[in-house]
Protein backbone atom coordinates (compact mmCIF):
# COMPACT_ATOMS: atom_id res chain seq x y z
CA UNK A 1 0.00 0.00 0.00
CA UNK A 2 1.30 3.08 -1.14
CA UNK A 3 1.15 5.71 1.92
CA UNK A 4 2.42 9.11 3.16
CA UNK A 5 4.81 9.73 6.53
CA UNK A 6 3.22 12.48 8.94
CA UNK A 7 5.87 14.27 11.14
CA UNK A 8 4.87 17.31 13.28
CA UNK A 9 6.76 19.12 16.23
CA UNK A 10 4.81 22.46 17.44
CA UNK A 11 8.12 24.69 17.92
CA UNK A 12 10.99 25.63 15.98
CA UNK A 13 13.42 24.71 19.47
CA UNK A 14 11.59 20.91 18.89
CA UNK A 15 12.38 20.60 15.72
CA UNK A 16 16.53 21.23 15.87
CA UNK A 17 19.09 18.54 15.54
CA UNK A 18 19.86 18.11 18.91
CA UNK A 19 16.20 17.39 19.77
CA UNK A 20 14.61 13.94 19.52
CA UNK A 21 11.46 15.08 18.69
CA UNK A 22 11.83 14.14 14.36
CA UNK A 23 14.34 11.22 15.17
CA UNK A 24 11.70 9.82 17.30
CA UNK A 25 8.55 10.04 15.11
CA UNK A 26 11.25 8.65 12.03
CA UNK A 27 12.21 5.71 13.75
CA UNK A 28 8.29 4.67 15.25
CA UNK A 29 7.41 5.35 11.61
CA UNK A 30 10.25 3.22 10.36
CA UNK A 31 8.95 0.21 12.48
CA UNK A 32 4.99 0.71 11.30
CA UNK A 33 6.19 0.61 7.62
CA UNK A 34 8.25 -2.12 8.24
CA UNK A 35 5.05 -4.21 10.14
CA UNK A 36 2.87 -3.68 8.05
CA UNK A 37 4.91 -3.70 4.50
CA UNK A 38 4.19 -0.29 3.64
CA UNK A 39 5.61 1.56 0.78
CA UNK A 40 6.52 5.44 1.28
CA UNK A 41 5.96 7.79 -1.65
CA UNK A 42 5.80 10.94 0.21
CA UNK A 43 7.23 12.39 3.54
CA UNK A 44 5.46 15.21 5.14
CA UNK A 45 7.35 17.20 7.68
CA UNK A 46 5.72 20.14 9.67
CA UNK A 47 7.86 22.51 12.17
CA UNK A 48 6.38 25.00 14.49
CA UNK A 49 2.64 24.13 14.16
CA UNK A 50 0.53 23.57 16.58
CA UNK A 51 -1.78 20.28 16.48
CA UNK A 52 -4.88 22.74 16.94
CA UNK A 53 -3.36 24.82 13.93
CA UNK A 54 -2.68 21.81 11.20
CA UNK A 55 -5.56 22.57 8.78
CA UNK A 56 -4.21 26.01 8.31
CA UNK A 57 -0.78 24.01 7.19
CA UNK A 58 0.14 24.18 3.21
CA UNK A 59 1.61 20.90 4.09
CA UNK A 60 -1.36 18.92 5.57
CA UNK A 61 -3.39 21.09 2.28
CA UNK A 62 -0.73 19.21 0.58
CA UNK A 63 -1.57 15.54 2.10
CA UNK A 64 -5.58 16.25 1.25
CA UNK A 65 -4.70 16.92 -2.17
CA UNK A 66 -2.57 13.24 -2.20
CA UNK A 67 -5.91 11.40 -0.25
CA UNK A 68 -8.36 12.93 -2.77
CA UNK A 69 -6.27 12.16 -5.88
CA UNK A 70 -6.09 8.74 -4.63
CA UNK A 71 -1.69 8.98 -4.41
CA UNK A 72 -1.88 7.47 -1.26
CA UNK A 73 -4.19 5.00 0.48
CA UNK A 74 -2.82 5.71 4.12
CA UNK A 75 -1.05 7.97 6.30
CA UNK A 76 1.69 6.69 8.97
CA UNK A 77 1.93 8.77 11.76
CA UNK A 78 3.95 7.92 15.47
CA UNK A 79 1.07 9.44 17.89
CA UNK A 80 -2.40 10.24 17.20
CA UNK A 81 -1.83 14.01 18.45
CA UNK A 82 0.52 14.41 15.64
CA UNK A 83 -2.34 14.12 13.32
CA UNK A 84 -4.98 16.34 15.67
CA UNK A 85 -5.36 17.93 18.94
CA UNK A 86 -9.01 19.49 18.59
CA UNK A 87 -9.70 22.56 20.21
CA UNK A 88 -12.47 23.47 17.53
CA UNK A 89 -15.29 21.56 16.27
CA UNK A 90 -14.40 22.91 13.16
CA UNK A 91 -11.29 20.95 12.82
CA UNK A 92 -13.05 17.83 12.41
CA UNK A 93 -12.89 18.41 8.60
CA UNK A 94 -9.54 17.23 8.67
CA UNK A 95 -10.57 13.74 9.69
CA UNK A 96 -13.64 13.87 7.59
CA UNK A 97 -10.88 14.01 4.47
CA UNK A 98 -9.27 10.65 5.51
CA UNK A 99 -13.16 9.35 6.35
CA UNK A 100 -14.72 10.22 2.42
CA UNK A 101 -11.24 9.32 0.79
CA UNK A 102 -11.09 5.65 3.30
CA UNK A 103 -7.93 7.08 3.68
CA UNK A 104 -6.23 4.47 6.59
CA UNK A 105 -4.18 5.60 9.73
CA UNK A 106 -1.57 3.70 10.69
CA UNK A 107 -0.10 3.98 14.05
CA UNK A 108 2.57 1.63 15.73
CA UNK A 109 0.07 -0.01 17.84
CA UNK A 110 -2.96 -0.21 15.67
CA UNK A 111 -4.35 0.45 12.02
CA UNK A 112 -7.81 3.35 12.19
CA UNK A 113 -10.10 3.50 9.63
CA UNK A 114 -12.34 6.01 10.18
CA UNK A 115 -15.46 4.33 8.20
CA UNK A 116 -15.59 1.62 10.97
CA UNK A 117 -17.58 1.89 13.68
CA UNK A 118 -15.00 1.32 15.70
CA UNK A 119 -12.61 3.74 13.93
CA UNK A 120 -15.17 6.22 13.93
CA UNK A 121 -15.67 5.83 17.98
CA UNK A 122 -11.75 5.78 18.37
CA UNK A 123 -10.60 8.70 15.87
CA UNK A 124 -13.14 11.32 17.26
CA UNK A 125 -12.24 10.47 21.17
CA UNK A 126 -8.64 10.84 20.28
CA UNK A 127 -8.85 14.31 19.11
CA UNK A 128 -11.03 15.35 21.63
CA UNK A 129 -8.36 13.09 24.40
CA UNK A 130 -5.40 14.70 22.57
CA UNK A 131 -6.96 18.15 22.67
CA UNK A 132 -7.90 18.39 25.98
CA UNK A 133 -4.33 16.70 27.22
CA UNK A 134 -2.67 19.93 25.51
CA UNK A 135 -5.31 22.36 27.20
CA UNK A 136 -4.32 20.71 30.69
CA UNK A 137 -0.42 21.43 29.85
CA UNK A 138 -0.98 24.63 29.06
CA UNK A 139 -2.82 25.06 31.99
CA UNK A 140 -0.67 23.47 34.77
CA UNK A 141 2.34 24.92 32.74
CA UNK A 142 1.10 28.81 33.30
CA UNK A 143 0.00 28.10 36.66
CA UNK A 144 3.59 27.00 37.36
CA UNK A 145 5.30 29.93 36.20
CA UNK A 146 2.60 32.33 38.15
CA UNK A 147 4.01 30.56 40.78
CA UNK A 148 7.68 30.88 40.01
CA UNK A 149 6.71 34.55 39.25
CA UNK A 150 5.00 35.23 42.42
CA UNK A 151 8.24 33.99 44.42
CA UNK A 152 10.46 36.49 42.31
CA UNK A 153 11.63 33.67 40.21
CA UNK A 154 12.19 34.11 36.40
CA UNK A 155 10.60 31.56 34.21
CA UNK A 156 11.41 32.58 31.08
CA UNK A 157 14.31 32.16 28.81
CA UNK A 158 16.96 34.60 28.77
CA UNK A 159 15.84 36.52 26.27
CA UNK A 160 13.18 38.34 27.55
CA UNK A 161 15.38 39.60 30.35
CA UNK A 162 16.59 43.57 29.84
CA UNK A 163 19.97 44.82 28.82
CA UNK A 164 22.16 44.52 32.17
CA UNK A 165 20.29 41.71 33.78
CA UNK A 166 20.83 38.33 34.54
CA UNK A 167 19.17 35.58 36.15
CA UNK A 168 21.41 32.00 38.14
CA UNK A 169 18.66 29.44 37.72
CA UNK A 170 20.45 27.16 40.09
CA UNK A 171 20.88 29.93 42.54
CA UNK A 172 17.65 31.61 41.72
CA UNK A 173 19.44 34.70 41.98
CA UNK A 174 18.63 38.19 40.08
CA UNK A 175 21.73 39.89 39.37
CA UNK A 176 23.23 43.19 37.01
CA UNK A 177 25.67 42.60 34.08
CA UNK A 178 28.67 44.49 32.73
CA UNK A 179 26.01 45.97 30.77
CA UNK A 180 24.21 47.66 33.27
CA UNK A 181 27.02 50.83 33.70
CA UNK A 182 25.43 51.69 30.72
CA UNK A 183 21.84 50.87 31.70
CA UNK A 184 22.46 53.51 34.60
CA UNK A 185 24.45 56.12 32.10
CA UNK A 186 21.57 56.29 30.15
CA UNK A 187 19.29 57.26 32.85
CA UNK A 188 21.28 59.86 34.24
CA UNK A 189 21.53 61.57 30.80
CA UNK A 190 17.97 61.42 30.59
CA UNK A 191 17.58 63.18 34.28
CA UNK A 192 20.03 65.52 33.48
CA UNK A 193 17.86 66.76 30.10
CA UNK A 194 19.28 64.71 27.56
CA UNK A 195 16.23 63.40 26.06
CA UNK A 196 16.82 62.63 22.40
CA UNK A 197 16.67 59.08 21.55
CA UNK A 198 19.09 59.16 18.67
CA UNK A 199 21.67 61.06 20.73
CA UNK A 200 21.17 58.68 23.67
CA UNK A 201 21.81 55.62 21.14
CA UNK A 202 25.36 57.63 20.18
CA UNK A 203 26.55 58.55 23.82
CA UNK A 204 25.21 55.08 25.39
CA UNK A 205 25.33 52.46 22.48
CA UNK A 206 21.87 51.33 23.51
CA UNK A 207 19.64 51.22 20.25
CA UNK A 208 17.28 54.23 20.34
CA UNK A 209 14.11 51.51 20.05
CA UNK A 210 14.92 49.85 23.05
CA UNK A 211 15.80 52.84 25.09
CA UNK A 212 12.01 53.80 26.16
CA UNK A 213 11.70 50.23 27.63
CA UNK A 214 14.58 50.20 29.35
CA UNK A 215 13.75 53.80 31.19
CA UNK A 216 10.26 52.23 31.94
CA UNK A 217 11.39 48.70 33.40
CA UNK A 218 11.43 48.54 37.29
CA UNK A 219 13.93 45.90 37.04
CA UNK A 220 16.52 48.92 37.66
CA UNK A 221 14.73 49.39 41.05
CA UNK A 222 14.88 46.16 42.01
CA UNK A 223 11.65 45.24 41.54
CA UNK A 224 10.49 42.46 39.02
CA UNK A 225 6.68 43.62 37.92
CA UNK A 226 3.97 42.19 35.55
CA UNK A 227 1.71 44.23 34.26
CA UNK A 228 0.68 42.47 31.25
CA UNK A 229 -0.18 38.55 30.50
CA UNK A 230 -0.83 36.93 27.31
CA UNK A 231 -4.61 36.51 25.95
CA UNK A 232 -6.58 33.77 25.38
CA UNK A 233 -6.73 34.22 21.56
CA UNK A 234 -4.64 31.54 19.76
CA UNK A 235 -2.05 33.59 17.06
CA UNK A 236 -2.08 31.71 13.69
CA UNK A 237 0.54 33.16 11.35
CA UNK A 238 0.25 32.23 7.38
CA UNK A 239 1.02 28.60 6.69
CA UNK A 240 -0.37 27.94 10.67
CA UNK A 241 2.86 28.92 11.95
CA UNK A 242 2.68 29.64 15.62
CA UNK A 243 2.42 33.36 16.71
CA UNK A 244 2.73 35.09 19.82
CA UNK A 245 -0.77 35.63 21.38
CA UNK A 246 -1.43 39.33 22.11
CA UNK A 247 -0.31 41.00 25.36
CA UNK A 248 -3.59 42.16 27.37
CA UNK A 249 -3.47 44.25 31.03
CA UNK A 250 -4.18 42.23 34.40
CA UNK A 251 -6.65 43.01 36.14
CA UNK A 252 -5.43 44.78 39.36
CA UNK A 253 -5.32 41.64 41.76
CA UNK A 254 -3.15 40.02 38.77
CA UNK A 255 0.05 42.41 38.76
CA UNK A 256 2.57 40.79 40.36
CA UNK A 257 5.73 43.02 42.18
CA UNK A 258 7.96 41.64 43.54
CA UNK A 259 11.40 42.58 45.07
CA UNK A 260 14.43 40.51 43.17
CA UNK A 261 17.51 42.79 43.62
CA UNK A 262 19.06 44.53 46.79
CA UNK A 263 20.76 47.07 46.37
CA UNK A 264 18.87 48.81 43.23
CA UNK A 265 20.95 49.63 39.97
CA UNK A 266 19.49 53.26 39.82
CA UNK A 267 17.58 55.75 43.16
CA UNK A 268 14.01 54.86 43.46
CA UNK A 269 13.36 59.10 43.33
CA UNK A 270 15.67 59.35 40.20
CA UNK A 271 13.64 56.88 38.72
CA UNK A 272 10.17 58.12 39.37
CA UNK A 273 11.54 61.26 38.13
CA UNK A 274 12.57 59.80 34.70
CA UNK A 275 8.60 58.18 34.37
CA UNK A 276 7.37 61.96 34.93
CA UNK A 277 9.62 63.06 32.16
CA UNK A 278 8.98 60.39 29.85
CA UNK A 279 5.28 60.95 30.44
CA UNK A 280 5.77 65.69 29.55
CA UNK A 281 7.84 63.70 26.42
CA UNK A 282 5.28 62.04 24.77
CA UNK A 283 2.18 64.66 25.77
CA UNK A 284 4.46 67.04 24.01
CA UNK A 285 5.51 64.95 21.61
CA UNK A 286 1.51 64.02 20.17
CA UNK A 287 0.35 67.54 20.79
CA UNK A 288 3.08 68.88 18.45
CA UNK A 289 2.81 65.50 16.00
CA UNK A 290 -0.84 65.78 15.57
CA UNK A 291 -2.71 68.85 16.48
CA UNK A 292 -6.62 68.17 16.09
CA UNK A 293 -7.70 70.50 13.03
CA UNK A 294 -4.09 71.60 12.15
CA UNK A 295 -3.74 69.71 8.61
CA UNK A 296 -7.53 67.96 8.34
CA UNK A 297 -10.32 69.86 9.29
CA UNK A 298 -12.96 66.96 10.02
CA UNK A 299 -10.80 64.44 10.87
CA UNK A 300 -12.86 62.28 13.50
CA UNK A 301 -15.94 64.09 13.07
CA UNK A 302 -16.83 62.00 9.53
CA UNK A 303 -18.42 58.94 8.80
CA UNK A 304 -18.95 56.62 5.91
CA UNK A 305 -22.12 57.42 4.51
CA UNK A 306 -22.22 53.63 2.63
CA UNK A 307 -20.98 51.49 5.60
CA UNK A 308 -20.84 53.64 8.33
CA UNK A 309 -17.27 53.08 8.87
CA UNK A 310 -14.87 56.31 10.32
CA UNK A 311 -13.70 58.27 7.90
CA UNK A 312 -9.69 58.58 7.93
CA UNK A 313 -7.40 61.55 6.53
CA UNK A 314 -4.39 59.88 4.24
CA UNK A 315 -1.82 62.17 2.72
CA UNK A 316 0.78 60.87 0.15
CA UNK A 317 4.04 63.01 -0.77
CA UNK A 318 5.53 65.63 1.90
CA UNK A 319 3.36 67.71 3.47
CA UNK A 320 4.91 70.70 2.64
CA UNK A 321 4.94 70.50 -1.26
CA UNK A 322 3.70 67.72 -3.81
CA UNK A 323 1.26 66.74 -1.31
CA UNK A 324 -2.04 64.94 -2.01
CA UNK A 325 -4.27 64.30 0.94
CA UNK A 326 -7.36 62.68 1.14
CA UNK A 327 -10.22 61.41 3.22
CA UNK A 328 -11.13 57.53 3.04
CA UNK A 329 -13.49 54.53 4.33
CA UNK A 330 -11.76 52.81 7.23
CA UNK A 331 -12.82 49.68 4.86
CA UNK A 332 -9.89 51.06 2.72
CA UNK A 333 -7.28 51.53 4.67
CA UNK A 334 -3.96 49.61 3.93
CA UNK A 335 -3.93 47.27 7.44
CA UNK A 336 -8.27 47.35 7.83
CA UNK A 337 -8.10 45.56 4.41
CA UNK A 338 -5.26 42.51 5.46
CA UNK A 339 -6.99 41.91 8.21
CA UNK A 340 -10.27 41.75 7.60
CA UNK A 341 -10.34 41.48 3.37
CA UNK A 342 -11.46 43.07 0.70
CA UNK A 343 -14.10 45.61 1.45
CA UNK A 344 -17.48 45.79 0.01
CA UNK A 345 -17.95 49.60 0.22
CA UNK A 346 -18.30 51.94 -2.87
CA UNK A 347 -16.67 54.78 -1.66
CA UNK A 348 -13.69 55.54 -2.37
CA UNK A 349 -10.55 58.05 -2.47
CA UNK A 350 -12.08 61.91 -1.43
CA UNK A 351 -9.60 64.71 -2.00
CA UNK A 352 -9.28 67.16 1.23
CA UNK A 353 -9.96 70.39 0.23
CA UNK A 354 -13.11 69.12 -1.80
CA UNK A 355 -14.88 67.87 0.81
CA UNK A 356 -14.02 70.33 3.34
CA UNK A 357 -15.46 72.76 0.97
CA UNK A 358 -18.24 70.43 0.69
CA UNK A 359 -19.09 70.39 4.70
CA UNK A 360 -18.04 73.86 5.04
CA UNK A 361 -20.72 75.10 2.72
CA UNK A 362 -23.16 72.49 3.81
CA UNK A 363 -22.97 73.96 7.37
CA UNK A 364 -22.58 77.75 6.50
CA UNK A 365 -25.05 78.18 3.74
CA UNK A 366 -27.68 75.26 3.80
CA UNK A 367 -27.80 74.70 8.15
CA UNK A 368 -28.69 78.38 8.30
CA UNK A 369 -31.86 78.14 7.03
CA UNK A 370 -34.35 77.06 9.55
CA UNK A 371 -36.85 76.24 6.95
CA UNK A 372 -34.46 73.59 5.44
CA UNK A 373 -33.21 72.39 9.08
CA UNK A 374 -36.17 72.30 10.52
CA UNK A 375 -37.64 69.89 7.51
CA UNK A 376 -34.51 67.39 8.06
CA UNK A 377 -34.67 67.27 11.82
CA UNK A 378 -38.92 66.77 11.73
CA UNK A 379 -38.63 63.95 8.90
CA UNK A 380 -35.70 62.64 10.77
CA UNK A 381 -37.42 62.77 14.50
CA UNK A 382 -40.55 61.03 12.64
CA UNK A 383 -38.31 58.26 11.96
CA UNK A 384 -36.98 57.70 15.56
CA UNK A 385 -40.60 58.47 17.12
CA UNK A 386 -42.16 55.40 14.65
CA UNK A 387 -39.59 53.21 16.49
CA UNK A 388 -40.36 54.21 19.84
CA UNK A 389 -44.00 54.41 18.96
CA UNK A 390 -44.05 50.70 17.55
CA UNK A 391 -41.69 49.57 20.56
CA UNK A 392 -44.26 51.27 23.43
CA UNK A 393 -47.24 50.23 21.46
CA UNK A 394 -46.15 46.64 21.42
CA UNK A 395 -45.50 47.02 25.56
CA UNK A 396 -49.41 48.17 25.57
CA UNK A 397 -50.46 45.65 22.67
CA UNK A 398 -48.87 42.72 25.20
CA UNK A 399 -50.11 44.53 28.53
CA UNK A 400 -53.85 44.36 26.24
CA UNK A 401 -53.67 40.12 25.91
CA UNK A 402 -53.22 39.94 29.20
CA UNK A 403 -56.06 41.64 30.44
CA UNK A 404 -58.57 39.99 27.86
CA UNK A 405 -56.54 36.19 28.80
CA UNK A 406 -57.63 37.22 32.28
CA UNK A 407 -61.53 38.47 31.04
CA UNK A 408 -61.43 34.69 29.37
CA UNK A 409 -59.89 32.29 32.12
CA UNK A 410 -62.64 34.49 34.92
CA UNK A 411 -65.61 33.50 32.57
CA UNK A 412 -64.37 29.81 32.60
CA UNK A 413 -64.07 30.01 36.11
CA UNK A 414 -67.61 31.36 36.60
CA UNK A 415 -69.05 28.68 33.98
CA UNK A 416 -67.55 25.89 36.53
CA UNK A 417 -69.66 27.42 39.21
CA UNK A 418 -66.61 29.19 41.16
CA UNK A 419 -67.77 33.01 41.43
CA UNK A 420 -71.03 34.60 41.93
CA UNK A 421 -72.62 36.71 39.15
CA UNK A 422 -72.39 39.82 41.51
CA UNK A 423 -68.59 38.91 41.80
CA UNK A 424 -68.08 37.81 37.80
CA UNK A 425 -69.77 41.73 36.75
CA UNK A 426 -67.38 43.44 39.75
CA UNK A 427 -64.21 41.26 37.87
CA UNK A 428 -64.90 41.70 34.32
CA UNK A 429 -66.03 46.14 34.80
CA UNK A 430 -62.53 46.22 36.39
CA UNK A 431 -60.69 44.65 33.57
CA UNK A 432 -63.02 46.27 30.78
CA UNK A 433 -62.01 49.57 32.45
CA UNK A 434 -58.22 48.50 32.15
CA UNK A 435 -58.56 47.43 28.65
CA UNK A 436 -60.37 50.90 27.96
CA UNK A 437 -57.36 52.77 29.11
CA UNK A 438 -55.12 50.89 27.51
CA UNK A 439 -56.60 51.66 24.32
CA UNK A 440 -56.88 55.44 24.83
CA UNK A 441 -53.35 55.19 25.85
CA UNK A 442 -52.47 53.22 22.45
CA UNK A 443 -54.65 56.28 20.25
CA UNK A 444 -52.64 58.97 21.72
CA UNK A 445 -49.03 57.65 22.28
CA UNK A 446 -47.96 59.15 18.55
CA UNK A 447 -49.40 62.36 18.98
CA UNK A 448 -47.82 62.96 22.31
CA UNK A 449 -44.33 61.86 21.73
CA UNK A 450 -43.93 63.48 18.28
CA UNK A 451 -45.27 66.78 20.04
CA UNK A 452 -42.70 66.29 22.72
CA UNK A 453 -39.75 65.98 20.46
CA UNK A 454 -40.74 68.94 18.23
CA UNK A 455 -41.10 70.77 21.20
CA UNK A 456 -37.43 69.94 22.23
CA UNK A 457 -35.69 70.28 18.95
CA UNK A 458 -37.76 73.23 18.04
CA UNK A 459 -35.11 75.98 20.24
CA UNK A 460 -32.50 74.20 18.92
CA UNK A 461 -33.41 74.94 15.35
CA UNK A 462 -33.23 78.35 15.45
CA UNK A 463 -30.16 78.78 17.82
CA UNK A 464 -27.88 76.22 15.90
CA UNK A 465 -29.01 78.33 12.09
CA UNK A 466 -28.29 81.76 13.73
CA UNK A 467 -25.07 80.38 15.43
CA UNK A 468 -23.77 79.18 11.93
CA UNK A 469 -24.14 82.36 10.30
CA UNK A 470 -20.25 82.99 11.21
CA UNK A 471 -19.44 79.11 10.75
CA UNK A 472 -17.32 80.13 7.92
CA UNK A 473 -15.04 82.94 9.53
CA UNK A 474 -14.30 80.66 12.39
CA UNK A 475 -10.93 79.03 13.53
CA UNK A 476 -10.40 75.78 13.01
CA UNK A 477 -10.16 74.93 16.65
CA UNK A 478 -13.76 77.32 17.08
CA UNK A 479 -15.47 74.86 14.26
CA UNK A 480 -13.94 71.57 15.82
CA UNK A 481 -15.47 72.63 19.40
CA UNK A 482 -18.88 73.30 17.59
CA UNK A 483 -19.06 70.05 15.95
CA UNK A 484 -18.34 68.39 19.35
CA UNK A 485 -21.05 70.11 21.25
CA UNK A 486 -23.94 70.03 18.58
CA UNK A 487 -23.24 67.82 15.71
CA UNK A 488 -20.51 65.41 16.32
CA UNK A 489 -20.74 63.29 12.97
CA UNK A 490 -21.34 63.81 9.96
CA UNK A 491 -22.10 61.50 7.23
CA UNK A 492 -20.08 61.81 3.88
CA UNK A 493 -20.13 60.09 0.42
CA UNK A 494 -19.29 60.49 -3.20
CA UNK A 495 -22.50 61.93 -3.68
CA UNK A 496 -21.90 64.50 -1.08
CA UNK A 497 -23.53 65.35 2.62
CA UNK A 498 -25.98 62.26 3.31
CA UNK A 499 -26.48 63.16 6.99
CA UNK A 500 -25.16 63.98 10.41
CA UNK A 501 -26.09 63.48 14.06
CA UNK A 502 -27.04 66.67 16.14
CA UNK A 503 -27.42 66.24 19.68
CA UNK A 504 -29.72 69.24 21.14
CA UNK A 505 -28.77 68.77 24.55
CA UNK A 506 -30.03 65.14 24.07
CA UNK A 507 -27.98 62.31 25.98
CA UNK A 508 -28.75 60.52 22.53
CA UNK A 509 -28.21 62.16 19.16
CA UNK A 510 -30.55 62.44 16.60
CA UNK A 511 -29.69 60.68 13.63
CA UNK A 512 -30.54 62.81 10.20
CA UNK A 513 -30.89 61.74 6.91
CA UNK A 514 -29.98 64.07 3.89
CA UNK A 515 -31.90 63.41 0.95
CA UNK A 516 -31.05 64.12 -1.93
CA UNK A 517 -27.29 64.28 -0.58
CA UNK A 518 -25.71 67.70 -0.76
CA UNK A 519 -22.90 68.19 -2.60
CA UNK A 520 -20.58 71.52 -3.77
CA UNK A 521 -19.40 70.00 -6.25
CA UNK A 522 -18.16 66.70 -7.60
CA UNK A 523 -15.43 65.38 -5.96
CA UNK A 524 -14.85 61.68 -5.68
CA UNK A 525 -12.52 59.51 -7.45
CA UNK A 526 -13.83 55.83 -6.49
CA UNK A 527 -9.91 54.38 -7.66
CA UNK A 528 -7.42 54.02 -5.21
CA UNK A 529 -4.40 57.31 -5.98
CA UNK A 530 -1.01 56.69 -7.86
CA UNK A 531 1.75 56.41 -5.67
CA UNK A 532 3.18 58.57 -8.16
Amino acid sequence: MKVAEFLRVSTQEQGGDDRAGLPRQKAANALTVAKHALSVVKTIQIVDVSGTSVLHAPEVQELISLMRSGQVQGVVVADWDRIIRLDNFNDFALLQHFKETKTLIFLPDQVIDLNTQSGFLIGGFQSIISGNELTQIKKRMIEAKEAKRRAGEHPNCDITLPTGVGYDREARRWFYTSDAGRVKELFELFAAGEQNYRELQRLTGIHHRTIYNLLRNELYIGYRTYTQKRGPEKAIRPGGRQGDRKKVRRAPDEIIRVKVIEPPLVDESLFWSVQEAIKRKNTEYHKKKSRSGARFLYSGFLRCGYCGQPVYSKARGHKRRNSTEYYLCRSKNDYYVRTKGKPSCPGGYMQKDLVEETVTSFLAEKLVDEDYLEKLVFAALADDLTRETEAKAADLKAELSKVEKKKAKILDLYGDGLFAKEELDKKVSALNELAAGLRLRLLSIEESLIARGKTVFRDAIGLIAGTLAEYAYWTADQKRAFLKSQIPEIRITDKGVSGFTLTAGQKIPLEIRVDPPYQKRAFLSRNRPSRS
